[in-house]
């Protein structure tokens, strides 16, 4: 038996029926007490283990863990095409993702890095912008490159409400380019670490 969110040591109980035997380990570990319970022959003797509550104190120290602590979220360019409503607003790595084209400088757009291009009607792409810092390569160097995105999964409309949307980008180029989602991207890297970005 265990109390929630405390750890249980193992010990050692030794003791005679209608003793108490409480286990030496830091205070603010849960305490855990072995009550022997006599039985019905010299060897039916049983030991009950009930762990003792959190101190106040203790639970006051405990350190809390925030949204920011929590690791990002791993999902490819597709799946997070498909499945923008649920991932929206949480931290996101989007590895293995294909640059196919650069529309402004900090932006451009990706797709799923596989062996046969997707047909057109069945593209799952994401716009990615480098919430403002400039990228350390020309288009020509990036286009066609497999990146690791790191940032903020948006909608297209919750990009175009922050007032990130490029102009340019009309309603049927998006449908023309099959662009479902979009990143607010703090880094951009190489498959081998390499930043892409200036990092400002």
């Amino acid at each position: 038996m265990r109390s929630p969110g405390a750890a249980i040591a193992a010990v050692l109980l030794i003791g005679t029926p209608g003793t108490t035997v409480r286990a030496q380990q830091d205070p603010c570990d849960t305490i855990v007490i072995g009550h022997v319970v006599p039985g019905d022959g010299p060897d039916g003797a049983r030991v009950v283990i009930a762990p003792e509550p959190t101190p106040r104190e203790c639970l006051e120290r405990r350190p809390v863990a925030r949204p920011a602590d929590r690791l990002p979220l791993a999902v490819r360019p597709e799946m997070l095409a498909y499945h923008i409503d649920s991932f929206a607003g949480k931290a996101i790595s989007v590895p293995y993702a294909r640059v196919v084209g650069v529309l402004l400088p900090g932006v451009f757009l990706v797709d799923s890095q596989k062996e046969l291009p997707p047909l057109a009607g069945r593209r799952a792409r994401v716009l990615v912008f480098s919430r403002g810092r400039t990228l350390r390569v020309s288009p020509t160097e990036l286009v066609g490159a497999t990146v690791t995105i790191s940032g903020v999964a948006r909608t297209l409309l919750g990009i175009a409400a922050e007032g990130r949307w490029p102009p340019a980008l009309i309603p049927d180029t998006v449908k023309h380019l099959e662009i479902k989602a979009a990143i607010l991207a703090d880094s951009v890297k190489t498959p081998d670490g390499i930043e892409l970005t200036d990092g400002r």
